[in-house]
């Protein structure tokens, strides 16, 4: 059975009613809660600002895609354990599968920690990857997810990727990979809005290549899927 060497926190918007946030108590982690809180506003703040610069470069009218984002994007921190080379090679253990992301865009951080790998999709086979280079500790990358891709009818492709081998491990047949930590907001569409195709995507020969279908209908026919 395929599994994943990765333990995680998540979090969500603080007005979320449906699924509302579980804390560690402030004895255990003093200030935790308000800096995270603190933390998911900025990160939220720069989600709009990115997709109102896409909004704008695709000469879309104002809001059309931040008019479809409030309380279900979700903060996660990431804890990837040691792991032998070993077990990775095996093929039955990966740190994180290829997969897409299911939201609107995903904001990276990873603190300068290689392992990251993105699908190479000038291979017509469609198998290879590309390691992301870590640059500054401070460094974020930016993800078009499958959301996005919905809305735009592929113009904005989702990203297929991964967390695999560092680049300096691969090829060597035994070894301890590091431990690894990341954290991710997802941006993500309200749970009772459409992830169909929007109307300025809608191609006027070919129609829609997404049905219309609300963000949780379609997040929980993914799950399903996968699981």
């Amino acid at each position: 059975m395929e599994t994943v060497s990765q333990e995680h926190f998540d979090q969500g918007h603080e007005q979320d009613t449906s699924y509302p946030n579980k804390w560690p108590s402030e004895e255990d982690l003093p200030d935790f809660r308000t800096f995270m809180q603190s933390f998911y506003k900025d990160s939220e703040r720069i989600s709009l600002r990115l997709l109102e610069a896409l909004e704008i470069s695709l000469s879309l009218p104002t809001a059309t895609f931040q008019s479809r984002i409030h309380d279900a994007s979700e903060l996660r921190m990431n804890h990837y354990p040691p792991i032998s080379v070993e077990t990775i090679q095996e093929g039955k253990v990966n740190r994180i599968w290829p997969h897409f992301d299911l939201g609107v865009l995903t904001m990276l951080w990873t603190s300068g920690a290689s392992g990251l790998e993105f699908q190479n999709r000038l291979d017509t086979n469609g198998t290879s990857f590309i390691p992301v280079v870590p640059g500054s500790q401070y460094e974020m990358i930016i993800n078009v997810s499958e959301t996005l891709q919905r809305w735009t009818n592929d113009v904005l492709p989702a990203g297929l990727h991964q967390v695999s081998l560092p680049p300096n491990l691969k090829g060597v047949d035994e070894g301890i990979i590091p431990e690894r930590f990341s954290i991710a907001y997802f941006c993500k569409a309200n749970r009772n809005t459409s992830v169909g195709t929007l109307a300025p995507f809608v191609d006027p020969v070919q129609g829609a290549k997404y049905e219309d279908i609300t963000a949780i209908e379609y997040h929980q026919s993914r799950l399903q899927a996968a699981y």
